[in-house]
């Protein structure tokens, strides 16, 4: 009974005429208003920064270096010690004054680096940025259009007062 049922519905369904009718007409709309629309979007960028800071620093950054004038002073101290000295003793007096005279010259150094003065000190270092990005993605547009306002997306920009064109699509069926 049921086969015959499914039989006898499959065959009013192929015999039945469906009748329908569409109808396109091409219409003018007059832009009204038009709204831009936006997408946003976060990116991290990097980029050099420069960053200062006030520290103290030594007056004088060469106090432990052996220059010119540890030299000096050891010459110096070479020939007050060769001078004093006698003898057999001499070059012993002369070695030990040019190492007191070097080693005089050195404390003098030392002392001079007790001193700081407050100093900007800059250096470059990346930081990274969070930037939002803006960017459109289209325009809502407002058409009056048959005495009907409605709205549509379009990824044109039009203005105000502008006129369009648009397919009108009309169909028609029977139930």
């Amino acid at each position: 009974m049921f086969k015959n049922f499914l039989l006898f519905g499959s065959l009013m369904l192929l015999t039945c005429n469906a009748y329908s009718k569409t109808s396109f007409y091409q219409v003018t709309g007059s832009i009204s208003s038009v709204e831009v629309l936006k997408t946003y979007s976060t990116q991290k960028v990097p980029r050099n920064e420069k960053r200062c800071s006030i520290q103290r620093v030594p007056v004088n950054q060469e106090a432990n270096k052996f220059g010119a004038d540890n030299f000096i002073g050891a010459l110096i101290g070479g020939a007050i010690g060769n001078r004093l000295g006698e003898g057999g003793g001499k070059s012993g007096a002369t070695a030990l004054g040019a190492l007191i005279g070097s080693e005089v010259v050195r404390n003098e150094k030392a002392e001079a680096n007790q001193n700081f003065v407050e100093k900007e000190v800059c250096r470059v270092q990346k930081v990274i940025h969070t930037e939002t990005v803006e960017q459109i993605s289209g325009y809502k547009l407002i058409i009056d259009v048959d005495g009907e306002t409605i709205s549509m997306n379009s990824n044109k920009s039009y203005n105000p007062g502008d006129l369009i064109t648009l397919t009108k699509k009309i169909s028609y069926s029977l139930n």
